[in-house]
């Protein structure tokens, strides 16, 4: 038996390309402002922090909060790293 080179699944991926395309760029926009949304909502909770660490009297306090901000600014900038570059930025 002979092994036949082109698959004829009806489903096969090669003949949906377009469709493939246009699948695969819709869902990474939806994946892409998501990460945006997260990575905004992390860079709030950072400043948000760093701004009541100014306040703050006492040390223990004041490091709770600096640790707060370091996450919070970490977990914001890896996500901003992961984001496609836009001309507009």
């Amino acid at each position: 038996m002979a092994k036949d080179d082109k698959s004829t699944f009806p489903g096969a991926l090669r003949d949906h390309q377009d469709a493939v395309k246009a699948e695969a760029e819709k869902v990474s926009t939806k994946i892409d402002e998501a990460f945006g949304k997260l990575a905004k909502k992390m860079r709030e909770r950072a400043d948000k922090a760093k701004g009541k660490m100014g306040e703050a009297r006492k040390p223990e306090k004041r490091a709770v909060l600096q640790r707060r901000f370091e996450l919070y600014a970490d977990a914001a900038t890896h996500l901003e790293e992961r984001l496609p570059q836009r001309d507009g930025d």
